[in-house]
């Protein structure tokens, strides 16, 4: 290229990225709104705390901002732990999700299954703790594999788990195959018990980034009691969801969101509700881990660390020695455009980072070209995302997402930039809606 053309893309760069500053608006959401805690309280949302997700009061607010009416089709293709869906449901609306990490489609999918027979339940829990009782006397943590139980493959386990707690969690696992039969309510048992895993009854403590270990030894900690109590609490929200009137329907796939070449729709998406990884190396993989081994979704880090390398913001063991291997280049001119110059300021610092940074872009613009194969004509979107930055370079995600957008040629009018709170971490670290139509 050119200096001439070079210059010229520079500037048109420089203006696309002043018109789309013109769309962005601070309009805070307090946090009791906008983040996972408001669905601490709520109905099934409280059956999983996911601590990235963002509120069910969020999903209303998306909602009305789409004027999306009943009987639009909605997708969540990065629907980690179902606060999307389940609102959806709960407000009549037909849904479907794609997650790529294991567990956290089991918990989508296992959440979204409202059909359950209630006193079945109630009776096979009062089974369960009671066989809870006599398992659990007959076995010590020295002799849990002479008695046939498997201890998590995760490294270290003991470092992850007490003992005596590690005990008592393979027990309660173990009574779940014992007693239940049907699959639906096993699932939902194993749900509960993902539900207090962490951090209840591990040892960590969830920290901004990732999970930290704390020593917990002089804890009083009742596995029985805590799974009890939150079985409890997820069947009497089942009571409650079973009376509600007009309930939608969703669905949720094991599905890589960068690549739906395998996805064929009955009814194609009117409207996207949804919030990708952001670009701040947080790894959804590395944070499910104990969830991951305990429940039996993986039993080898070179599985883990397989799924990462298909997720957009992967981090993990060879998701990062790919990184570290030569120079990687932008998807298209849309990306090269719009992220190139900041590509080039990480690079002269760091190109593992630069190449991390770029290959977030790559697979989020990936993801939006796929997204052509299963969408209406006149698709309407709201994305979740956060900016961060990356070597003391402003990565200004909600603006990169809208320009790529913009220069993809899809048909996209940006509406707005809607930055609807200030994280407490850093300067500038904003998370926004980006909202478009067709």
């Amino acid at each position: 290229m050119s200096s001439a053309s070079q210059l010229s893309l520079n500037l048109d760069a420089k203006n696309q990225s002043s018109r789309t500053h013109e769309l962005v608006k601070y309009d805070p959401i307090h946090v009791s709104k906008s983040t996972f805690l408001a669905g601490l309280s709520v109905h099934i949302h409280r059956w999983f705390r996911f601590t990235p997700s963002f509120a069910p009061d969020l999903v209303r607010e998306m909602l009305n901002k789409l004027n999306a009416e009943i009987g639009d089709y909605i997708l969540d293709p990065f629907s980690g732990a179902g606060t999307t869906a389940i609102e959806l449901t709960l407000e009549g609306f037909n849904s479907l999700g794609f997650e790529i990490n294991p567990f956290l489609h089991f918990v989508n999918r296992t959440s979204l299954n409202w059909n359950l027979d209630t006193e079945s339940l109630q009776l096979h829990l009062s089974k369960i703790l009671e066989e809870f009782c006599n398992l659990r006397e007959k076995v010590s943590f020295e002799t849990l594999e002479e008695f046939g139980y498997k201890i998590p493959s995760i490294h270290n386990p003991t470092r992850w788990w007490r003992p005596d707690i590690l005990r008592d969690l393979l027990v309660l696992k173990q009574c779940f195959h014992k007693i239940i039969k049907d699959q639906h309510e096993h699932d939902f048992f194993r749900l509960a018990f993902a539900g207090v895993l962490v951090p209840d009854l591990t040892n960590v403590t969830l920290g901004r980034l990732q999970l930290h270990f704390i020593n917990r030894d002089r804890d009083e900690i009742d596995v029985a009691e805590i799974f009890s109590k939150h079985a409890q609490q997820m069947i009497k929200d089942l009571c409650n969801v079973q009376r509600l009137p007009n309930l939608g329907s969703s669905k949720a796939l094991l599905q890589n969101s960068t690549n739906l070449s395998n996805i064929n729709l009955r009814k194609k998406v009117d409207c996207v509700i949804t919030s990708p990884p952001y670009p701040n190396r947080y790894s959804y993989v590395w944070n499910t881990r104990p969830h991951l081994y305990m429940l039996d979704f993986i039993s080898a880090a070179k599985e883990a660390s397989s799924i990462d390398k298909k997720t957009i913001g992967g981090t993990w063991g060879t998701a990062t020695s790919e990184l570290s291997k030569g120079r990687f280049s932008p998807l298209n001119k849309a990306v090269e455009e719009v992220v190139g110059s900041t590509i080039s300021a990480i690079r002269e610092q760091d190109d593992l980072m630069a190449n991390y940074a770029l290959h977030y872009f790559n697979r989020l613009t990936s993801h939006l070209i796929e997204l052509e194969r299963i969408s209406s004509p006149n698709l309407r979107i709201a994305y979740v995302v956060g900016n961060s930055w990356l070597k003391g370079i402003y990565i200004e995600t909600d603006v990169i997402l809208a320009e790529i957008l913009d220069r993809l040629k899809l048909g996209y009018k940006i509406n707005s930039v809607h930055r609807f709170r200030k994280r407490n971490s850093g300067k500038e670290l904003f998370e926004s809606i980006v909202y478009a139509s067709k």
